[in-house]
């Protein structure tokens, strides 16, 4: 059964669905079309989020790896073939200087990050920098009361 139950009162439109259960990256991940144009919140390690870069990762390992892979793929005359692009990852989609000062404390931590997610894709591949995986609407601490990993 999927970790995401949606509930939206019956006749009125104007009321936004209520989230009663917070997957994590992963979850989303491996259950996509489930998500796709939903409104969610979602747990995860929030890495960089300024500019063209905000991910949201499974974990911190996660993170990790991505940022190898960023270097590598700087680097010149890299073989991309050689390469792996982290798979447990997903866009924060658009820039937006508001949203990334409200995501500024957070980063580099475990959050929960309240959106919806994009019509066609979770994790925000396949388009430009900030393709949004997650059209984010609000943000905060994930702790270890609710399974958060240590940070």
């Amino acid at each position: 059964m999927l970790a995401l139950t949606l509930l939206s009162a019956a006749g009125c439109n104007s009321q936004q669905p209520e989230i009663v259960a917070q997957p994590t990256v992963s979850e989303v991940l491996e259950s996509c079309k489930a998500y796709l144009g939903k409104a969610v919140r979602v747990a995860g390690y929030l890495g960089d989020c300024a500019g063209y870069d905000c991910h949201l990762f499974s974990d911190k390992a996660e993170k990790v790896k991505w940022d190898r892979y960023i270097a590598a793929i700087s680097q010149p005359r890299i073989i991309l073939a050689d390469l792996r692009e982290p798979e447990k990852v997903m866009s924060v989609g658009f820039t937006d200087e508001a949203w990334d000062r409200k995501a500024e404390k957070f980063q580099q931590s475990y959050v929960v990050v309240s959106g919806r997610m994009d019509e066609t894709s979770c994790d925000g591949r396949g388009g430009t920098d900030r393709s949004p995986g997650i059209e984010p609407t609000d943000i905060r601490a994930w702790t270890p009361a609710e399974g958060a990993p240590a940070n």
